[in-house]
């Protein structure tokens, strides 16, 4: 059975949750599918995964100022909180059909990861370390004055 790919909006501004593309298929697995060209709002230029992360701890706390973010759960699961400085919402990412879009100038967290989780992350530019806003009270101050490209 074939599932085509379903965009949901939600209360943080330009964060969207995917139900990729895929196909149901008992005898012979499962597939899952993204066009860049097509599905994503970016085309990507790097690919990072994080995986063997303790329970408990917490990845990302940051926000980008021009990067674009595309994150899936490739196997186990964790939750990504996502925040625009005004709305704040908590999914739960659990099977490699779901993917969550998350645009600049969002804050994003990712937690309560199974022991099995690998977290992958398409990105819209190259590592810049100048790109992440590691201070929450500078992403909120920078949120209030619309200073999404400062450097």
């Amino acid at each position: 059975m074939i599932h085509e790919t379903v965009i949901e909006n939600c209360s943080v501004r330009g964060v969207h949750l995917f139900e990729m593309r895929h196909v149901v298929d008992h005898v012979r697995g499962h597939l899952t599918a993204l066009e860049f060209t097509q599905d994503l709002p970016f085309v990507p230029q790097r690919i990072f995964m994080t995986y063997g992360i303790p329970s408990l701890c917490t990845r990302g706390e940051h926000a980008h100022r021009q990067c674009a973010q595309f994150l899936v759960c490739v196997h186990g699961e964790c939750h990504v909180i996502v925040d625009d400085g005004e709305n704040r919402e908590e999914f739960c990412l659990n099977r490699p059909t779901f993917g969550l879009s998350v645009p600049p100038m969002v804050w994003a967290q990712e937690h309560l990861h199974s022991q099995d989780s690998v977290l992958m992350v398409l990105a819209s530019r190259p590592y810049e370390a100048a790109d992440y806003i590691r201070d929450y009270q500078q992403f909120l101050t920078m949120v209030k004055e619309g200073m999404n490209t400062a450097a």
